[in-house]
């Protein structure tokens, strides 16, 4: 007896119902795959938050230290070329040693290097998110890049200060657990030598101009932090 065949409808029925099985299983894969891409791009988002807070409060202090001690190397370097500095010894050593405390900038960027080394970036689906942050991080860049002329500045302060300074003097200006100590003994100066003391001091108005200069560049970049951190609350709808 001959198999009864199936008609060719029957054959195409079969074929749409595996057709829309396997379309239906696609459409919930990617669902899925939505889903997990949107939880991991809010939970990268709620990490940005807490890096920028972070460095909102690191730039606080980076910019009230840096408008201090701008204050006070021009007050060193304006002592040091004064006619009476014979007399602020103690005020003039003590502030040397101030050449060389800093308070830097500690940026949090554990999110953005993340998102960057895994090629995550590309889940951030608020694009103008991405373009500031990369935007705040080259900011960042050039912070640090005028920090290192800071450091350089005050290289050459120390290859100098040997020709003004007693080196034992003003060791003595920090103690042994590295607090900063006022001289009791009014040192003196190695040299009178003006045109010795005007070099060095042209060095700390330099140090002093470069702390104020950037002081103004890490106020911009806080606004920046803020800024950004606003506009991922907006974007993101965080509390």
């Amino acid at each position: 007896m001959k198999k009864k065949k199936n008609p060719w409808w029957g054959n195409l029925k079969d074929f749409f119902l595996l057709f829309l099985a396997v379309f239906c299983g696609f459409l919930a894969e990617n669902y899925r795959e939505s889903l997990s891409n949107k939880t991991i791009e809010k939970e990268y988002m709620l990490s940005l938050v807490e890096d920028l807070k972070s460095d909102t409060a690191s730039l606080n202090t980076y910019i009230t230290f840096k408008k201090n001690k701008s204050h006070l190397m021009d007050s060193l370097a304006n002592m040091i070329v004064s006619e009476e500095k014979h007399l602020l010894g103690n005020q003039i050593y003590f502030l040397a040693r101030q050449v060389f405390n800093d308070s830097p900038f500690v940026y949090s960027d554990g999110t953005i290097q993340q998102l960057k080394n895994a090629g995550n970036l590309r889940l951030i689906k608020k694009r103008l998110v991405v373009e500031e942050l990369l935007k705040y991080e080259k900011k960042v860049i050039v912070l640090h890049d005028w920090d290192e002329n800071d450091t350089r500045t005050k290289s050459t302060f120390r290859e100098m200060g040997g020709k003004v300074f007693n080196s034992q003097a003003l060791n003595a200006t920090m103690d042994e657990e590295l607090n900063f100590v006022v001289p009791t003994t009014n040192p003196e100066l190695v040299t009178d030598d003006f045109q010795t003391l005007n070099e060095l001091a042209f060095q700390i108005h330099y140090l002093s101009k470069m702390c104020l200069g950037n002081s103004v560049r890490a106020a911009s970049l806080r606004k920046d932090a803020e800024d950004l951190l606003e506009l991922i609350h907006e974007e993101y709808e965080l509390p």
